[in-house]
Formats: C-alpha cells, structure tokens, sequence
C-alpha cells in the first residue's frame, strides 16, 4: 500500500495560502489537490518526474479546473520544478523519494529474510549443503560471507539451481568437481545457470594438453596400421 509522509505544519505553509489565492479556493481544497497528486505520484511516477504526464496532472490532483492553468500555478507557488520541457514535483527527492527508497529497501530485506528462512528452516540438510556448495563453486565465497550482499532475486537463482542438481542425484563432491572441470575448461567460476546448463558437458574434461596427446595417440595408431598394412602386403608376394 502506497503512502506518504504528511507533515501538520503543511496547513501552515505559505505556499499553500499562495496557491489557494492563484487558484482561487481553500487552503483545505489546495492540500487535498497536493495529496491527490502525491499519492497519484506514489502509484504512477515514483521518481516525481511528470514530464510525461503534462495532459493528466490536474486529473490526478483531482482538480476540475483548467489542466494548463493548474499546472503554471503550481510552477508559481513552487509545487512543481519546470526546467526546460521537464517537469518534476519540487524536493520529490529529498522527501517523497527517500521515503520511496526507505520502502524499497524494507520489502527487498523482507524478501531476502523470507528466501534465507526457507533455507534456514528446511529439514533437508543434502539442501542446505548443496545450497552452500554451489555458492563456494559458483563465487569462491562462503554464503554467510555473501548473505548481506545477496539480493531476493540471487536467492531464487540459486534455489533454482539447487533443485535441478537434486533432480539429477547431484552431492557436494560431485558439484564441486565438475565446478572444477569447468573452470579448467574454461577458464572461469561457472553461474548457477552454467553449471546446470553445462552438467554433462563437464562430467569429464578435455584439456588443450590432452588433446595434443590424443591427437599423437591417433597419429601413433594411423602409423601402426599402415606398418601392418604394409608387413601384409609384403607377406602375400
């Protein structure tokens, strides 16, 4: 649910008796008409940025006016940045637009908190090893080095990943030596993604010194052949 700060000394302020003048109504109706709009904000521009909104802003102040009239007296009174084209609600930032950021960051530690419980609180201990695992192979970390950076989003990739390694009878040591195979084949820690994508790809791994030894193992065999090819032929004159 969307809200905002309203501070008492709002009722009190000069700008508002300004606006009320221009606009020709109460300093009761003035407040309402702010609130609408910042609450219209909250919803539609959370950024205070109505520059693209120029045709709706009386609409969603709820004033029944002149849109265009509303509009300049609100750039009057100082309600609303013109700079340029651009129009933006004044110190949306540094007021409505903290509290916004507050919010944000309040739901994504929720969500985090949630994700790290679902780990936390699950009976299956395979999980919870495989979880932290994939994170060791996947970052060279620990996931209690990680936690405070770890995003709600990270979390699902990596419950994600875990649940496609369980579904192929994957454990810690098998992860981790197929993370292994994978850094030596190609050069990098695996994501979550690659690691699952890649699983069978990396059961073994052909390095650049392999190949060479299997190309002169190959060579080796096409000269046998030819020295029996040859010792045959001798043989049948």
């Amino acid at each position: 649910m969307a809200w905002i700060k309203s501070d008492e000394s709002l009722s009190q302020h000069p700008k508002v008796d300004q606006l009320a003048d221009t606009l020709k109504i109460s300093n009761v109706e003035v407040i309402g008409h702010l609130h609408y709009l910042w609450w219209w904000a909250l919803s539609y521009s959370q950024k205070g940025d109505l520059t693209r909104y120029q045709n709706r802003i009386g609409a969603a102040a709820n004033y029944s006016g002149d849109n265009e009239f509303f509009i300049e007296s609100l750039i009057e009174c100082g309600w609303i940045d013109r700079k340029g084209k651009s129009l933006k609600i004044h110190d949306w930032d540094e007021y409505h637009g903290a509290l916004m950021e507050k919010r944000e960051k309040a739901t994504e530690r929720k969500r985090k908190e949630r994700s790290k419980k679902e780990i936390d609180l699950t009976s299956d201990t395979d999980r919870k090893e495989i979880f932290n695992t994939v994170i060791e192979v996947t970052t060279g970390k620990t996931h209690s080095e990680l936690a405070n950076e770890m995003t709600s989003d990270s979390y699902a990739r990596y419950n994600s990943c875990v649940t496609q390694l369980i579904d192929v009878g994957a454990d810690s040591v098998e992860i981790r030596r197929r993370g292994l195979n994978y850094f030596i084949k190609y050069g990098e820690r695996p994501t979550p993604k690659a690691l699952v994508f890649n699983w069978l790809q990396i059961d073994e791994v052909v390095t650049e010194q392999d190949r060479k030894q299997n190309k002169k193992k190959a060579q080796s065999m096409v000269g046998d052949l030819e020295l029996q090819a040859w010792a045959e032929e001798v043989d049948n004159k």
